[in-house]
């Protein structure tokens, strides 16, 4: 995974968890009126707490202007778990505002992972198929059982875990089972991948982070099993084991 999903979701989404990061629950990118845009405010989240909407764009935390991603996150950083920061921010349509926000301590990534995905609707998409099948959106693919592996090709459990899923394509694929690869690595990285590795399920790129932030990938290679109505059964981190389990489940309804 390229460091910017790190920097770009760094409130939700992060490698390194320390009980004392502080959070507010942000998914953010760059603005387009001097500061960060939220593109997504989690569920339950500080930032949710305070009023904060999808489309805002965060201009400065206290004093201090918040011209980019990096800055807000070092500003909220600096303010720790517990301090009441200000934000001032700015709608979609330029109105301003200042709203209060106490910071809480980052929640356990795993367990707010499996709370947002499983048991609920996959997050739908497009995948920007490089190789193999051509699919539609996600939703499309209701009726048959898909499995999600983000990966990169850097990381060496990633690829030691191809095999094992190339041998359930193989197994399972003319029974119902799809399965798509994701790396938000560069389309030119991700398009050698089907070759340089044996691989003959579809290989998607996402190199602009949307479907990995979507789905709050904190760590690779982490695998997404999908029933036939859509709705996440398992995620898991480099464990072959409940993914399999999670699959002929899945196959088995």
């Amino acid at each position: 995974m390229k460091t910017s999903l790190v920097v770009l979701s760094l409130f939700v989404l992060s490698s390194v968890a320390h009980a004392s990061d502080p959070w507010i629950g942000l998914v953010l990118e760059r603005g387009s009126q001097g500061g960060t845009r939220v593109r997504e405010v989690m569920e339950g989240a500080p930032g949710q707490k305070a009023g904060i909407k999808a489309g805002d764009e965060v201009l400065a935390l206290d004093a201090e202007k918040t011209d980019s991603v990096q800055v807000l996150i070092g500003a909220v950083r600096r303010a720790g778990v517990g301090k009441t920061i200000k934000l001032k921010i700015s709608d979609a349509a330029g109105k301003l505002r200042v709203v209060a926000i106490k910071l809480e301590a980052k929640p356990d990534m795993n367990v707010l992972q499996r709370d947002t995905l499983v048991g609920k609707a996959a997050p739908d998409f497009q995948p920007a198929v490089l190789t193999g099948a051509k699919l539609g959106k996600l939703s499309s693919l209701k009726g048959q059982v898909v499995l999600i592996d983000f990966f990169a090709t850097w990381c060496r459990p990633c690829v030691a875990m191809m095999p094992h899923i190339e041998a359930l394509h193989e197994r399972l694929g003319q029974k119902g089972l799809k399965v798509i690869g994701i790396s938000s690595e560069s389309a030119e990285v991700v398009a050698t991948v089907a070759e340089k590795f044996n691989l003959k399920y579809t290989i998607a790129s996402d190199d602009s982070e949307v479907v990995s932030s979507s789905y709050r990938i904190y760590a690779l290679p982490t695998m997404v099993v999908i029933d036939r109505q859509g709705v996440v059964r398992e995620v898991s981190v480099a464990d072959p084991d409940a993914v399999d389990a999670a699959v002929t489940a899945a196959m088995a309804k």
